[in-house]
């Protein structure tokens, strides 16, 4: 059985999925970090609270994870997957190269 995976997505293909409405941006910084700058529409969970913050999250979802520079957005959406979501994207480039 192959094991689920999440697929990485540079600045224009995360752009370009956000087109579709029904896909929701989840960034795993700080609130500190989240207040400085943030994609509209966002929803913050900071990565070390996220497992225990789960049930805020819709498994029916696709969701992109997002930190600042695209290290926490990796270990953010393999716990996704674990947790039963199944449409996952990481934005490989973080906040602070977003435009």
């Amino acid at each position: 059985m192959k094991t689920k995976e999440y697929i990485t997505l540079n600045q224009s293909e995360v752009k370009e999925l956000l087109k579709d409405k029904n896909i929701k941006i989840l960034d795993v910084r700080t609130e500190e970090e989240y207040l400085e700058k943030f994609l509209e529409n966002s929803l913050n969970i900071p990565l070390h609270e996220l497992e225990e913050r789960m049930t805020e999250l819709e498994k029916d979802k696709t969701y992109i994870t997002f930190c600042r520079s695209g290290v926490r957005s990796k270990a953010a959406a393999s716990i996704l997957l674990e947790k039963g979501i199944e449409k996952v994207y990481n934005s490989e480039e973080g906040i602070l190269t977003w435009k």
